[in-house]
């Protein structure tokens, strides 16, 4: 397969899964619009698959199905994995596993996580936005050394001769060189969102309470649906302290410790349990200041970048040009 084809591939993939994900919340919404008009849940994932895209419609026939022969909810929605992450997957999975056991109102619940997996979205769109002219720039310096390379290959007969013998020491650090700017500019274009991962693990326990459970019920579905959020330390840290029963000051506590977003997640769930405020709306609050701080920080980092770049293309890009570029001619003048 041919590099243009393999980036065409790249770029339909990477298309294909943000539109996927771009109808979630109306899959979301769907679902809960059915539950709220009566049917159960199979026949709600049935009444809506056929109105889905196709990346969505197969599994939620195949759910629709599952539930319709007695497969409990949770081996159902694994039709998901894959198409969904688990990320996303874990909000909805509690709400409807709090559905399926107790009834209830559960529009509210869905409409609230439709606007959690939107928020989730715009957030990834605007960092992709912000790093954008970067990745072009990275891929051009990149880029340019054997795009040189090719012109003089096609432009000087022997140029290809004397780079691989005479010159291949030079064409072995120019090659190092390459590589050390490729992984150094990688590293300089991903955008830690520190918040993020929190953030979504608020987002479901936050589900978890409209839902009627308690916050350490809550935590434990997340736990249990989604591990690539669940395996924060901490989180599983403070749901074994309260498993263990050490008490909630003790286990807050030490949640608190693991650094200055826990510790404001601890007070606040320390004065909702004072004072009767709402968990739930606070909850959300600290997810939404913690998407806003990775928001800022991608801002930053975007800012910062075209300054930053200036080392690789100082101390590699440039290097392997001239080497390059004027190697094999220098080489041939020797000879």
């Amino acid at each position: 397969m041919s590099l243009a084809r393999r980036w065409s591939v790249l770029i339909e993939r990477r298309n294909w899964r943000r539109d996927r994900r771009a109808a979630l919340p109306g899959l979301v919404e769907a679902i809960g619009s059915a539950l709220s008009s009566g049917l159960s849940l199979p026949q709600a994932f049935a009444e809506v698959a056929p109105a889905m895209p196709a990346a969505l419609a197969a599994p939620t026939r195949h759910v629709a199905a599952s539930l319709a022969l007695g497969v409990r909810l949770d081996d159902a929605l694994v039709a998901y994995r894959g198409t969904i992450p688990d990320e996303d997957l874990a909000p909805i999975a509690i709400v409807l596993g709090a559905f399926a056991r107790a009834g209830g109102r559960i529009s509210r619940s869905l409409a609230r996580v439709a606007a959690l997996l939107r928020g989730r979205l715009a957030l990834a769109d605007e960092q992709a936005a912000l790093t954008a002219q970067g990745r072009v720039s990275a891929a051009v310096l990149v880029v340019l050394a054997p795009l040189g390379a090719a012109f003089f290959a096609a432009s000087m007969p022997d140029y290809v001769a004397i780079l691989v013998g005479p010159g291949r020491a030079m064409l072995a650090v120019a090659v190092v060189l390459e590589l050390i700017a490729a992984i150094w500019l990688h590293r300089l274009l991903r955008v830690p969102t520190t918040g993020s991962a929190l953030a979504s693990l608020l987002d479901a326990v936050v589900v978890g309470l409209d839902s009627g459970m308690t916050f350490e019920q809550a935590l434990r579905a997340l736990v249990v649906r989604a591990p690539a959020v669940g395996r924060l330390p901490e989180a599983r840290r403070l749901l074994a302290d309260l498993a263990l029963g050490q008490g909630a000051r003790r286990a807050f506590g030490a949640f608190a410790a693991s650094g200055p977003a826990e510790a404001r997640v601890a007070a606040l769930i320390a004065s909702s349990t004072r004072f009767g405020a709402p968990l739930a709306d606070l909850l959300v609050i600290q997810a939404d200041a913690l998407r806003d701080a990775d928001r800022r920080h991608a801002e930053a980092a975007a800012r910062r970048l075209p300054v930053l770049m200036l080392f690789p293309l100082t101390f590699c890009v440039l290097p392997a040009l001239l080497i390059v570029f004027l190697g094999p001619p220098l080489l041939s003048l020797v000879r």
